[in-house]
């Protein structure tokens, strides 16, 4: 992304690992974004948080194109298997072993 080019705010996080997930959806859809303050970020997300969240930006033209791609939920659909709307069947953890006599 060129550094002279104006960018615009796409949406506002409250945590870091939230800004870098809708970051790397973005980069899957082929849309390069950009976090405000990331050194900041890194280094004191608290404060970054509290200073108006943490900003992703977006080239204007990219920007109803990013909206998009962040407002649509799960686009991945049920997991083979299972019905739309159905909840995944929940895992069973494998038995403790047991000791024998020793």
């Amino acid at each position: 992304m060129a550094e002279d080019l104006d960018l615009v705010p796409v949406a506002t996080f409250g945590t870091l690992s939230e800004a870098e997930f809708a970051r790397g959806l973005l980069d899957a859809e082929g849309i390069e974004a950009v976090l405000k303050d990331e050194p900041l970020a890194s280094l004191l997300p608290a404060v970054a948080a509290a200073n108006a969240g943490l900003v992703l930006l977006v080239a204007p033209d990219e920007l109803a194109r990013a909206r998009q791609v962040l407002a649509t939920p799960d686009r991945t659909g049920p997991a083979e298997g299972e019905a739309e709307g159905e909840a995944p069947a929940p895992v069973t953890p494998p038995a403790a072993p047991t000791e024998g006599p020793a």
